[in-house]
């Protein structure tokens, strides 16, 4: 092995740092979810597709008001700096926010497509996933975007309890479509 191809000491600390936010990310987000989910904390709609469509977009609205809050924070701050009032979007006071709400648009999206198909798939009993995973992704980027903000050394946490259960759940929505 090669001096070049041996991780410095700044880097095997980065890389620790990235290992704790996602061990500790994981067990919460389970805890989270099945905390909610096993104490009723949700009315389930009727069984049928109507009340079902309207049970997602109720809670589908509260993921999208996570994106309107960073929407309207950068179009808030915009104003503030010589940089940035004219739209740059090099702006380096909002460069980090940016980047935070463009992976949110892509999480959202992952999201929005797979509770879709869940809220569709599912058995009415198991529904109330959907708005734990809801609240689980509202936290989430809310703890992403602080994260990140500080130092891009803390996004993981949030990032993690984002990504994951949009693996999850897209799988799962693949597995009650195509598995079954």
């Amino acid at each position: 092995m090669t001096e070049a191809t041996i991780p410095s000491r700044s880097l095997r600390r980065a890389q620790a740092l990235v290992a704790v936010q996602i061990a500790l990310s994981v067990p919460l987000q389970w805890l989270f979810v099945r905390t909610l989910v096993a104490r009723g904390a949700f009315a389930l709609p009727q069984d049928n597709v109507g009340e079902r469509l309207r049970f997602l977009v109720r809670w589908e609205l509260v993921a999208g008001a996570v994106l309107l809050a960073m929407i309207g924070f950068i179009a808030g701050a915009r104003p503030l700096w010589a940089s940035t009032i004219g739209g740059s979007p090099t702006a380096e006071q909002l460069e980090r926010h940016v980047r935070v709400q463009r992976n949110t648009v892509e999480q959202l999206l992952l999201l929005l497509v797979s509770h879709s198909a869940l809220v569709l798939l599912l058995p009415r009993e198991e529904l109330a996933l959907v708005p734990a995973l809801v609240l689980l992704f509202a936290l989430s980027r809310v703890v992403y975007w602080i994260g990140y903000a500080k130092d891009e050394m803390f996004r993981t946490l949030g990032f993690v309890a984002t990504f994951y259960p949009n693996i999850y759940g897209m799988g799962l929505a693949l597995w009650l479509a195509f598995g079954r």
